[in-house]
């Protein structure tokens, strides 16, 4: 199905895109991607130390605290993918160990995917749309199973971390890497090739940084805190990164890069829900904004909505 777009809502779209004002588009500010990680340590440092010492009630409360904050490390390396790699320093290699590498992922391997996801949302060769194509179509219990192959996610993401090391022996197995874990779509040009021996290459430091971890904590912890304090929360963080991915998009196949057909199958979600907190941490339940503008830090996209309501209500959705 293509979304028809109207050429003079498009044009308007396009002047208003482009004469928002310098001062809302405020790119993301590593230091206090820093202090928001701290935060989010923070909060399960305490979330553990409780869970040793309360009911089975409030254990189950504080995995879903602690489940919250492993997505919001998520959403803090989804905004480091946007930054532009002259803006790469080592604050932005400490996140990457702090935030990306626990949840099974290295930025390289998430910028692959996201970065083409936004060039071809909704299009053929847009890497998530085959998660949930036709999705209105289906009944409660195909929808209930898409979203639980969610369970899968991180696992996948950590064991990719171990055959990556592999792939930088042979074109085949970067090619084979490309599809499988990184979701690649149509043709692989030496160009991608590049990127995927990138990926491959800080895999092999993230396999290292997960067995030192995964040692010390069972080590000090012991093989049944391990599973109920990380590896629980981690299957748990997988099926809710595909619910908001479920949530984020129409999932309706388009075959323009129009700014109009972008609003019309990217949805907000959980702007002001309770649980705002798991479901869309940070900000990232302002998808439109995120969409319209990708290198505007998370904590700006409430304004760049607020400011497209207040003077074109017709372009914001």
């Amino acid at each position: 199905m293509q979304i028809d777009t109207n050429d003079k809502f498009e044009e308007a779209l396009n002047d208003f895109k482009r004469n928002i004002p310098e001062k809302l588009l405020i790119p993301t500010n590593i230091n206090l991607l820093i202090r928001d990680a701290v935060f989010d340590y923070i909060v399960i440092f305490f979330s553990v130390l409780l869970y040793l010492n309360t009911v089975l009630f409030v254990k189950f409360i504080l995995i879903i605290i602690i489940v919250s904050r492993l997505h919001s490390f998520g959403v803090i390396v989804h905004d480091l993918t946007h930054l532009s790699k002259n803006r790469r320093n080592i604050k932005v290699v400490v996140l990457e160990f702090l935030v990306g590498f626990p949840i099974g992922t290295s930025i390289n391997a998430m910028r692959y995917h996201h970065l083409r996801h936004h060039k071809d949302n909704g299009m053929h060769s847009d890497p998530y749309f085959h998660h949930f194509e036709n999705y209105k179509n289906n009944n409660f219990i195909v929808k209930f199973l898409n979203i639980m192959v969610g369970l899968f996610l991180i696992p996948s993401w950590i064991l990719r971390s171990v055959f990556g090391g592999f792939c930088l022996f042979h074109e085949n197995l970067q090619i084979l890497y490309a599809r499988i874990f990184l979701e690649h779509k149509g043709e692989i040009s030496k160009k991608d090739l590049e990127e995927v021996i990138q990926c491959c290459r800080k895999d092999i430091v993230q396999a290292i940084y997960l067995s030192f971890l995964f040692f010390v904590i069972i080590k000090f912890a012991g093989i049944s805190l391990f599973i109920q304090l990380y590896f629980v929360p981690i299957l748990i963080t997988g099926v809710i990164s595909y619910y908001r991915t479920m949530k984020e998009h129409e999932y309706t196949r388009v075959y323009d890069r129009k700014l109009s057909t972008v609003i019309n199958i990217t949805n907000d979600h959980n702007t002001k829900s309770f649980f705002k907190f798991l479901l869309a941490p940070r900000n990232i339940g302002y998808h439109i904004a995120h969409h319209l503008h990708p290198h505007v830090g998370y904590r700006h996209l409430k304004k760049i909505k607020d400011y497209y309501l207040k003077h074109n209500k017709e372009i914001y959705k």
